[in-house]
Protein backbone atom coordinates (compact mmCIF):
# COMPACT_ATOMS: atom_id res chain seq x y z
CA UNK A 1 0.00 0.00 0.00
CA UNK A 2 2.83 2.37 0.87
CA UNK A 3 4.33 1.88 -2.59
CA UNK A 4 1.10 2.78 -4.37
CA UNK A 5 0.61 5.86 -2.21
CA UNK A 6 4.16 6.99 -3.06
CA UNK A 7 3.26 6.73 -6.75
CA UNK A 8 0.04 8.66 -6.14
CA UNK A 9 2.02 11.27 -4.26
CA UNK A 10 4.22 11.76 -7.31
CA UNK A 11 1.35 12.02 -9.72
CA UNK A 12 -0.42 14.52 -7.51
CA UNK A 13 2.65 16.02 -5.85
CA UNK A 14 1.37 19.40 -6.84
CA UNK A 15 -1.61 18.83 -4.53
CA UNK A 16 -0.09 17.02 -1.57
CA UNK A 17 -1.85 17.06 1.76
CA UNK A 18 0.41 16.89 4.74
CA UNK A 19 -1.97 15.06 7.06
CA UNK A 20 -0.11 12.06 8.44
CA UNK A 21 -3.01 9.60 8.61
CA UNK A 22 -3.07 5.98 7.48
CA UNK A 23 -4.74 5.10 4.15
CA UNK A 24 -8.20 3.68 4.61
CA UNK A 25 -8.46 1.11 1.82
CA UNK A 26 -6.24 -0.96 -0.43
CA UNK A 27 -6.83 -0.18 -4.12
CA UNK A 28 -6.93 -2.95 -6.69
CA UNK A 29 -3.45 -3.14 -8.27
CA UNK A 30 -4.18 -6.13 -10.49
CA UNK A 31 -4.12 -4.01 -13.63
CA UNK A 32 -2.69 -0.74 -14.92
CA UNK A 33 -4.07 2.11 -12.83
CA UNK A 34 -5.86 4.95 -14.62
CA UNK A 35 -6.09 7.20 -11.62
CA UNK A 36 -8.97 9.55 -12.42
CA UNK A 37 -10.33 10.97 -9.15
CA UNK A 38 -8.20 10.09 -6.14
CA UNK A 39 -10.39 11.63 -3.43
CA UNK A 40 -8.92 10.68 -0.03
CA UNK A 41 -6.26 8.24 -1.24
CA UNK A 42 -3.43 10.78 -1.49
CA UNK A 43 -2.46 11.05 2.13
CA UNK A 44 -0.01 9.35 4.37
CA UNK A 45 3.38 8.93 2.72
CA UNK A 46 5.79 11.85 2.42
CA UNK A 47 7.10 11.76 -1.13
CA UNK A 48 10.42 13.42 -0.29
CA UNK A 49 11.53 11.13 2.53
CA UNK A 50 12.74 8.38 0.19
CA UNK A 51 16.16 8.98 -1.40
CA UNK A 52 15.76 6.06 -3.82
CA UNK A 53 15.28 7.28 -7.41
CA UNK A 54 11.69 6.85 -8.62
CA UNK A 55 11.56 5.16 -12.02
CA UNK A 56 9.31 6.84 -14.60
CA UNK A 57 8.83 7.04 -18.36
CA UNK A 58 7.68 10.06 -20.36
CA UNK A 59 6.26 9.62 -23.86
CA UNK A 60 5.89 12.75 -25.97
CA UNK A 61 7.13 14.48 -29.12
CA UNK A 62 10.66 15.15 -27.90
CA UNK A 63 11.78 16.18 -31.39
CA UNK A 64 9.33 19.10 -31.34
CA UNK A 65 10.09 19.80 -27.66
CA UNK A 66 13.79 20.32 -28.40
CA UNK A 67 13.16 22.21 -31.64
CA UNK A 68 10.69 24.65 -30.04
CA UNK A 69 12.06 24.77 -26.49
CA UNK A 70 12.59 28.55 -26.46
CA UNK A 71 8.90 29.15 -27.21
CA UNK A 72 7.76 27.47 -24.01
CA UNK A 73 4.82 25.74 -25.70
CA UNK A 74 2.87 22.95 -24.03
CA UNK A 75 3.05 19.41 -25.43
CA UNK A 76 0.77 16.50 -24.56
CA UNK A 77 2.59 13.62 -22.88
CA UNK A 78 2.01 10.33 -21.11
CA UNK A 79 3.61 9.78 -17.73
CA UNK A 80 4.20 6.19 -16.64
CA UNK A 81 5.38 5.45 -13.11
CA UNK A 82 7.01 2.15 -12.09
CA UNK A 83 7.56 0.94 -8.57
CA UNK A 84 9.01 -2.49 -7.71
CA UNK A 85 6.77 -5.28 -9.05
CA UNK A 86 3.61 -3.15 -9.36
CA UNK A 87 1.76 -2.66 -12.61
CA UNK A 88 2.65 0.67 -14.27
CA UNK A 89 0.61 3.71 -13.26
CA UNK A 90 -0.35 5.95 -16.19
CA UNK A 91 -1.43 9.59 -16.31
CA UNK A 92 -1.97 12.14 -19.06
CA UNK A 93 0.09 15.30 -18.56
CA UNK A 94 1.45 18.26 -20.47
CA UNK A 95 5.09 19.29 -20.65
CA UNK A 96 6.44 22.83 -20.99
CA UNK A 97 10.12 23.80 -21.25
CA UNK A 98 11.12 26.25 -18.51
CA UNK A 99 14.11 28.27 -17.28
CA UNK A 100 14.93 31.71 -18.67
CA UNK A 101 18.55 30.78 -19.35
CA UNK A 102 18.47 27.00 -19.63
CA UNK A 103 15.76 26.95 -22.31
CA UNK A 104 18.21 28.63 -24.67
CA UNK A 105 21.40 26.98 -23.45
CA UNK A 106 20.42 23.37 -22.80
CA UNK A 107 19.91 20.69 -25.44
CA UNK A 108 17.42 19.15 -23.00
CA UNK A 109 16.00 21.97 -20.84
CA UNK A 110 14.15 21.55 -17.54
CA UNK A 111 10.37 21.47 -17.76
CA UNK A 112 7.05 21.70 -15.98
CA UNK A 113 4.84 18.66 -15.58
CA UNK A 114 1.31 20.03 -15.82
CA UNK A 115 -1.64 17.94 -14.64
CA UNK A 116 -4.47 20.12 -15.95
CA UNK A 117 -5.36 17.68 -18.74
CA UNK A 118 -6.21 14.95 -16.21
CA UNK A 119 -7.27 16.94 -13.15
CA UNK A 120 -8.13 15.88 -9.65
CA UNK A 121 -11.85 16.44 -9.08
CA UNK A 122 -11.74 16.91 -5.31
CA UNK A 123 -11.30 20.67 -4.62
CA UNK A 124 -8.94 19.93 -1.69
CA UNK A 125 -6.32 18.77 -4.19
CA UNK A 126 -6.54 21.48 -6.84
CA UNK A 127 -4.48 24.39 -5.51
CA UNK A 128 -1.28 23.67 -7.48
CA UNK A 129 -1.38 21.92 -10.83
CA UNK A 130 2.21 21.69 -12.04
CA UNK A 131 5.63 20.72 -10.72
CA UNK A 132 9.20 21.55 -11.75
CA UNK A 133 11.47 18.84 -13.12
CA UNK A 134 15.20 19.50 -13.50
CA UNK A 135 16.89 17.66 -16.37
CA UNK A 136 20.38 16.76 -17.57
CA UNK A 137 20.74 19.79 -19.93
CA UNK A 138 23.28 18.11 -22.22
CA UNK A 139 23.44 14.51 -23.44
CA UNK A 140 27.03 14.06 -22.20
CA UNK A 141 28.13 12.27 -19.05
CA UNK A 142 29.13 15.65 -17.67
CA UNK A 143 25.57 16.88 -18.11
CA UNK A 144 24.28 14.17 -15.81
CA UNK A 145 27.05 14.74 -13.26
CA UNK A 146 26.10 18.42 -13.19
CA UNK A 147 22.44 17.56 -12.61
CA UNK A 148 23.32 15.21 -9.75
CA UNK A 149 25.53 17.86 -8.16
CA UNK A 150 22.67 20.35 -8.21
CA UNK A 151 20.36 17.76 -6.63
CA UNK A 152 22.99 17.30 -3.92
CA UNK A 153 23.06 21.05 -3.23
CA UNK A 154 19.35 20.98 -2.35
CA UNK A 155 19.99 18.04 0.00
CA UNK A 156 22.79 19.97 1.74
CA UNK A 157 20.57 22.97 2.37
CA UNK A 158 17.92 20.63 3.81
CA UNK A 159 20.47 19.73 6.49
CA UNK A 160 20.65 23.35 7.63
CA UNK A 161 16.98 24.31 7.65
CA UNK A 162 13.46 23.02 7.04
CA UNK A 163 12.82 26.29 5.22
CA UNK A 164 14.25 24.85 2.04
CA UNK A 165 12.97 23.16 -1.07
CA UNK A 166 13.00 19.39 -0.89
CA UNK A 167 13.73 17.28 -3.95
CA UNK A 168 13.16 13.73 -5.18
CA UNK A 169 15.45 11.98 -7.64
CA UNK A 170 13.93 10.45 -10.77
CA UNK A 171 15.24 7.73 -13.08
CA UNK A 172 13.66 8.86 -16.36
CA UNK A 173 13.22 7.07 -19.67
CA UNK A 174 12.24 9.55 -22.39
CA UNK A 175 10.37 8.00 -25.32
CA UNK A 176 10.13 10.21 -28.40
CA UNK A 177 6.86 9.94 -30.33
CA UNK A 178 8.14 12.47 -32.89
CA UNK A 179 9.97 12.03 -36.19
CA UNK A 180 13.31 10.98 -34.75
CA UNK A 181 11.77 8.37 -32.47
CA UNK A 182 14.78 8.33 -30.15
CA UNK A 183 14.88 7.08 -26.58
CA UNK A 184 16.85 8.89 -23.89
CA UNK A 185 17.63 7.76 -20.36
CA UNK A 186 18.87 10.02 -17.60
CA UNK A 187 18.38 11.07 -14.02
CA UNK A 188 16.28 14.10 -13.19
CA UNK A 189 14.70 15.46 -10.06
CA UNK A 190 11.42 17.03 -9.05
CA UNK A 191 11.34 20.12 -6.83
CA UNK A 192 8.79 20.55 -4.07
CA UNK A 193 6.16 23.14 -5.11
CA UNK A 194 6.58 26.46 -3.32
CA UNK A 195 3.09 26.40 -1.82
CA UNK A 196 3.74 22.92 -0.43
CA UNK A 197 7.07 24.00 1.11
CA UNK A 198 5.31 27.00 2.64
CA UNK A 199 2.48 24.92 4.09
CA UNK A 200 4.98 22.47 5.59
CA UNK A 201 6.54 25.40 7.47
CA UNK A 202 3.18 26.96 8.40
CA UNK A 203 3.85 29.88 6.08
CA UNK A 204 2.50 31.45 2.91
CA UNK A 205 4.40 32.55 -0.19
CA UNK A 206 4.67 36.33 -0.64
CA UNK A 207 4.98 37.54 -4.23
CA UNK A 208 6.65 40.94 -4.47
CA UNK A 209 9.34 42.67 -6.51
CA UNK A 210 9.89 45.35 -3.85
CA UNK A 211 11.39 43.24 -1.05
CA UNK A 212 14.76 44.32 0.34
CA UNK A 213 16.98 43.25 3.20
CA UNK A 214 14.98 45.44 5.62
CA UNK A 215 11.99 43.12 5.11
CA UNK A 216 13.79 39.90 6.08
CA UNK A 217 14.48 37.99 9.27
CA UNK A 218 18.20 38.63 9.77
CA UNK A 219 19.18 35.14 10.90
CA UNK A 220 17.29 33.52 8.03
CA UNK A 221 18.69 35.86 5.37
CA UNK A 222 22.23 35.45 6.70
CA UNK A 223 21.93 31.66 6.71
CA UNK A 224 20.89 31.66 3.04
CA UNK A 225 23.70 34.07 2.14
CA UNK A 226 26.29 31.95 3.94
CA UNK A 227 25.05 28.84 2.16
CA UNK A 228 25.30 30.58 -1.22
CA UNK A 229 28.83 31.57 -0.25
CA UNK A 230 29.63 27.97 0.72
CA UNK A 231 28.61 26.63 -2.70
CA UNK A 232 30.09 29.72 -4.43
CA UNK A 233 26.89 30.91 -6.09
CA UNK A 234 26.31 34.49 -7.21
CA UNK A 235 23.18 33.79 -9.26
CA UNK A 236 20.73 35.07 -6.64
CA UNK A 237 19.50 38.35 -5.29
CA UNK A 238 16.87 39.44 -2.78
CA UNK A 239 15.98 42.53 -4.77
CA UNK A 240 13.75 41.35 -7.63
CA UNK A 241 13.50 37.93 -6.00
CA UNK A 242 16.09 36.45 -8.34
CA UNK A 243 16.13 32.68 -7.65
CA UNK A 244 14.50 33.36 -4.30
CA UNK A 245 10.99 32.83 -2.92
CA UNK A 246 9.74 34.60 0.21
CA UNK A 247 7.86 33.09 3.16
CA UNK A 248 5.58 34.83 5.66
CA UNK A 249 4.98 32.94 8.90
CA UNK A 250 1.40 32.23 9.94
CA UNK A 251 2.38 31.42 13.52
CA UNK A 252 4.88 34.15 14.45
CA UNK A 253 3.85 37.74 15.11
CA UNK A 254 6.17 39.51 12.68
CA UNK A 255 6.11 41.35 9.37
CA UNK A 256 9.56 40.03 8.50
CA UNK A 257 9.95 37.47 5.71
CA UNK A 258 12.09 34.38 5.26
CA UNK A 259 13.76 33.13 2.11
CA UNK A 260 13.58 29.98 -0.01
CA UNK A 261 16.58 29.89 -2.40
CA UNK A 262 16.57 27.69 -5.51
CA UNK A 263 18.35 27.12 -8.85
CA UNK A 264 21.99 26.46 -7.93
CA UNK A 265 23.34 25.46 -11.36
CA UNK A 266 25.54 28.58 -11.63
CA UNK A 267 27.43 27.71 -8.45
CA UNK A 268 31.03 26.56 -8.33
CA UNK A 269 29.86 23.45 -6.47
CA UNK A 270 27.76 22.38 -9.47
CA UNK A 271 30.20 23.65 -12.09
CA UNK A 272 27.83 23.75 -15.07
CA UNK A 273 29.67 24.39 -18.34
CA UNK A 274 27.47 27.39 -19.17
CA UNK A 275 27.71 29.14 -15.78
CA UNK A 276 29.42 32.46 -15.07
CA UNK A 277 29.56 35.04 -12.24
CA UNK A 278 26.68 37.51 -12.23
CA UNK A 279 27.12 41.19 -13.02
CA UNK A 280 26.56 42.24 -9.38
CA UNK A 281 29.51 40.11 -8.28
CA UNK A 282 33.16 41.17 -8.30
CA UNK A 283 34.46 37.64 -8.96
CA UNK A 284 35.91 36.51 -12.25
CA UNK A 285 35.26 32.79 -11.78
CA UNK A 286 32.35 30.73 -10.44
CA UNK A 287 34.88 29.00 -8.17
CA UNK A 288 35.83 32.23 -6.39
CA UNK A 289 33.51 32.82 -3.45
CA UNK A 290 31.83 36.20 -3.07
CA UNK A 291 29.69 37.02 -0.03
CA UNK A 292 26.49 38.70 -1.28
CA UNK A 293 24.80 38.82 2.11
CA UNK A 294 24.06 42.04 3.95
CA UNK A 295 26.47 44.10 6.00
CA UNK A 296 25.61 43.99 9.72
CA UNK A 297 26.56 46.48 12.42
CA UNK A 298 25.80 43.70 14.89
CA UNK A 299 27.14 40.38 13.57
CA UNK A 300 25.14 38.24 16.02
CA UNK A 301 23.08 36.49 13.35
CA UNK A 302 26.16 35.89 11.19
CA UNK A 303 28.03 34.36 14.11
CA UNK A 304 25.04 32.19 15.03
CA UNK A 305 24.87 30.85 11.49
CA UNK A 306 28.58 30.12 11.40
CA UNK A 307 28.08 28.10 14.57
CA UNK A 308 25.21 26.23 12.86
CA UNK A 309 27.31 25.44 9.78
CA UNK A 310 30.23 24.21 11.88
CA UNK A 311 27.89 21.99 13.90
CA UNK A 312 26.60 20.44 10.66
CA UNK A 313 30.02 20.04 9.02
CA UNK A 314 30.32 16.28 9.49
CA UNK A 315 26.75 15.65 8.33
CA UNK A 316 27.35 17.75 5.23
CA UNK A 317 30.60 15.93 4.40
CA UNK A 318 29.01 12.54 5.08
CA UNK A 319 26.08 13.35 2.78
CA UNK A 320 28.54 14.16 -0.01
CA UNK A 321 30.63 11.05 0.67
CA UNK A 322 27.56 8.78 0.64
CA UNK A 323 26.19 10.17 -2.62
CA UNK A 324 27.69 7.51 -4.86
CA UNK A 325 25.66 8.43 -7.94
CA UNK A 326 28.40 10.94 -8.74
CA UNK A 327 31.87 9.64 -9.44
CA UNK A 328 34.49 9.23 -6.74
CA UNK A 329 36.54 11.92 -8.45
CA UNK A 330 33.60 14.34 -8.30
CA UNK A 331 32.96 13.53 -4.64
CA UNK A 332 36.61 14.21 -3.81
CA UNK A 333 36.47 17.46 -5.78
CA UNK A 334 33.37 18.86 -4.06
CA UNK A 335 34.55 17.61 -0.65
CA UNK A 336 37.77 19.57 -1.06
CA UNK A 337 35.75 22.59 -2.22
CA UNK A 338 33.50 22.46 0.86
CA UNK A 339 36.42 21.86 3.22
CA UNK A 340 37.96 25.09 1.94
CA UNK A 341 34.81 26.87 3.08
CA UNK A 342 34.95 25.28 6.53
CA UNK A 343 38.59 26.30 6.82
CA UNK A 344 37.48 29.89 6.17
CA UNK A 345 34.86 29.87 8.92
CA UNK A 346 36.95 27.97 11.45
CA UNK A 347 37.67 31.32 13.14
CA UNK A 348 34.20 32.97 13.07
CA UNK A 349 35.27 36.47 14.13
CA UNK A 350 38.02 36.62 11.53
CA UNK A 351 35.59 35.44 8.87
CA UNK A 352 32.99 38.06 9.81
CA UNK A 353 35.67 40.75 9.53
CA UNK A 354 36.79 39.42 6.16
CA UNK A 355 33.32 39.57 4.55
CA UNK A 356 32.93 43.23 5.46
CA UNK A 357 34.80 43.96 2.25
CA UNK A 358 32.23 42.04 0.19
CA UNK A 359 28.89 42.40 2.00
CA UNK A 360 26.10 44.43 0.43
CA UNK A 361 24.06 47.40 1.69
CA UNK A 362 20.66 46.57 3.07
CA UNK A 363 18.82 47.78 -0.06
CA UNK A 364 20.87 45.53 -2.42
Amino acid sequence: MKQLIIVLNFLFLCTLLWAQTEPKTRPDSSQTQNLGEVADTVQAVDFFVDDEPLKISLKYDITSFIKNKTKGEYLDAELIVFYDDMQPVVKKVRIQARGNYRRGECFFPPFFLNFKTDPVKDPKYMKVNKVKVVTHCSSTDRGEETLLREYLVYKLYNILTDKSFRVRLLDIKYIDTGKKGKTYESYGFVIEPADVAAKRNNCVIIESMAITGKDLVEEDADRAALFQYMISNTDWRIKSGHNTKFLKSLSEVTNKLMVLPYDFDFSGFVGASYSFPQEWSDTQSIYDRDYLGYCRDNPASQLKNIELFNSKKQEILKTISNFTLISEKDREEVTEFINEFFDEISNPKDFVNSIKRECKPIDF
